[in-house]
């Protein structure tokens, strides 16, 4: 043991400075390389962050968006309302999938943004089945218009059937006057329908006139409620997208949207 004690002391300060350096040179790398992987682990739990933020922001983006069309279309079913040769059929396409995407929406936002939305989609869907009644009652009238036309049409062609057939006995020489006052008779009925149908056609399109403007005025006045109404529920999604640097911008463009929107329908009706 003195041997060893003896060996070390006897060891050159050279030596020992040489060693410590060593050491510390050691000592530094390896406290460097573990504060690399720090800053590497830092970076890439904040890279990871960044990419799960972006991942988020776009799916909101693309459900948001899809939201935002879908809202669109319906509010644009209330205009084609007016418009009564459009169908049943042709309202459901423009509809679409409007429930899904509006369900989809539940999944991505905040708790506030789905209120929103709950209660934009039922007023919208208010507003609609409230619509429906009136246009089923204005399309009655329509029909009835449609089938005193197909009446008279009718009439029209049976009175020249039998102008054909009186045509055709006069040629023929033939002198049946039992037939010719059947004939007479017919003709003269089928003026009859022609005539209280065009009375009974006036009288519906009478009543639908003034039926069709007073349900275009409501709806006129539902679209742009409905209008005035969106504010909120796109201020919400226009948070969910960190995109809303001035909302009252929007509002303001809502607002004179509306009111040109009213003054254009309210001239043409006029």
């Amino acid at each position: 043991m003195d041997s060893i004690f003896y060996g070390i002391s006897n060891i050159p300060n050279v030596v020992w400075s040489a060693v410590i350096a060593s050491l510390l040179t050691f000592l530094g790398v390896l406290w460097t390389n573990k504060g690399n992987e720090r800053r590497q682990a830092a970076l890439l739990a904040h890279e990871e962050i960044r990419l799960k933020a972006e991942q988020k922001l776009s799916l909101k983006k693309d459900v948001f968006l899809a939201l935002a069309g879908s809202f669109a279309n319906v509010l644009g079913i209330i205009p084609n309302l007016m418009n009564l040769n459009v169908t049943g059929k042709d309202i459901n396409e423009q509809i679409g999938d409007h429930s899904a995407i509006v369900a989809r929406t539940y999944l991505s936002a905040r708790e506030s943004t789905v209120a929103e939305i709950l209660k934009y989609s039922s007023a919208v869907a208010e507003t609609y089945l409230s619509l429906l009644r009136p246009r089923d009652a204005l399309l009655d009238h329509k029909r009835a218009i449609e089938i005193y036309q197909e009446t008279i049409d009718q009439a029209n062609e049976e009175k020249d059937r039998i102008i054909s057939i009186m045509k055709e006995f006069n040629l023929q020489g033939r002198q049946e006057e039992a037939m010719f006052n059947y004939l007479n008779e017919s003709y003269e009925n089928q003026e009859k329908i022609i005539e209280e149908s065009y009375a009974s056609q006036n009288e519906q399109q009478g009543i639908l006139k003034g039926l069709h403007r007073e349900y275009c005025q409501r709806c006129i006045s539902e679209h742009g409620r409905l209008l005035l109404l969106l504010p909120p529920v796109t201020i919400a999604l226009r948070k969910e997208l960190e995109n809303d640097d001035d909302s009252q911008v929007f509002i303001n463009a809502i607002n004179e949207s509306v009111q040109r929107m009213k003054l254009s329908f309210e001239q043409l009706l006029n």
